[in-house]
């Protein structure tokens, strides 16, 4: 029968299951990023609890939850522009210095590759909102990165969300999270942040740079932008703030 663990509970075996999982489910332009590199680890060190992991008969992981809790007394619609990443510094801040949370955020949910399309999707997220009630969290948010965005860059989130195909919210994420109850608050344009040299970013777009301007990287959902005379570009990631 299917299960989840907390990740204290996983043994060796099914954390480097779960390190392959976590590492082969985003383009490299987001394991580029130093609030990953960095503050990762405190998320599962102070919060294992929240991490749980979706395992099968044969012990074999088919998927993950991760979220972090956190205080916030303000309106959602006043959560911030900086979603992904004040999202984990928050969490971390909060615990660090013995902050009550109560609310719960949505880091990632992945499938291992084998198991996407088969609808286990809504199971990550059901427990997801189980994580919330077990810890008696009044809010539920995610910055969620739409899984087609990739597809057209240089189109802006506020533009793409209104996407529709045959009468249906055109990206399945999104559709998935609202056909499980959640409602759409806001775009959050600079949810996740990456930032290099010249010499970074060439390697992510596989081509040398010659001038300044925007360049499309594989995955990225939006431009990265590049300046050659101070040898420094910046990925700002749109992402979209959704409530249950």
């Amino acid at each position: 029968m299917n299960k989840f663990l907390d990740y204290n509970q996983l043994t060796l075996d099914l954390r480097k299951q779960y390190l392959d999982c976590v590492s082969t489910a985003f383009p490299q332009i987001i394991l580029e990023s130093e609030l990953v590199k960095n503050l990762w680890v405190k998320v599962e060190s102070y919060f294992p609890n929240y991490q749980r992991s979706f395992i099968n008969e044969n012990n074999k992981l088919m998927g993950v939850v991760n979220t972090i809790p956190f205080y916030w007394y303000k309106d959602l619609n006043d959560l911030p522009n900086d979603g992904w990443d004040w999202l984990m510094k928050k969490g971390i801040h909060d615990f660090e210095n013995n902050i009550k949370p109560n609310s719960l955020g949505g880091l990632q949910i992945i499938l291992t590759k084998e198991n996407q399309g088969k609808g286990f999707s809504k199971l990550l997220i059901a427990e997801g909102r189980n994580i919330q009630k077990r810890n008696n969290l009044t809010n539920f948010v995610i910055p969620i990165r739409p899984t087609f965005k990739y597809k057209h860059p240089k189109m802006l989130m506020n533009d793409y969300i209104n996407l529709k195909q045959n009468n249906k919210i055109f990206d399945p994420w999104i559709r998935t999270h609202v056909k499980s109850g959640a409602k759409v608050l806001k775009v959050c344009s600079n949810s996740m942040n990456v930032h290099g040299n010249v010499k970074m970013w060439e390697a992510l777009a596989h081509k040398r740079i010659a001038k300044s301007g925007g360049y499309i990287i594989e995955g990225a959902l939006n431009p990265v932008t590049v300046n050659v005379a101070e040898d420094y570009g910046e990925y700002r990631e749109e992402n979209v703030w959704i409530f249950y």
